[in-house]
């Protein structure tokens, strides 16, 4: 999961963390980062899409460095 969370941009990573590892609302993050509630809300559906095709399509364990993948 490490390898997937450092292969994304860092704008989704930056979310996830504010988020999920700090425990904070998306609210909160938003503030934290200093975003609109709404942009963090989208940048947070973003980085969770993408962790998700990610597991999808390679697996927990081999996420690398050919991400993003084209869309």
């Amino acid at each position: 999961m490490e390898l997937m969370l450092r292969s994304l941009p860092a704008q989704h990573r930056e979310i996830i963390v504010a988020t999920y590892f700090r425990r904070r609302t998306t609210r909160e993050a938003a503030e934290a980062l200093g975003l609109a509630p709404a942009a963090a809300t989208a940048r947070l559906y973003e980085a969770m899409r993408d962790l998700s095709l990610m597991v999808a399509v390679r697996g927990p364990d081999r996420a690398g460095p050919h991400w993003p993948f084209k869309y």
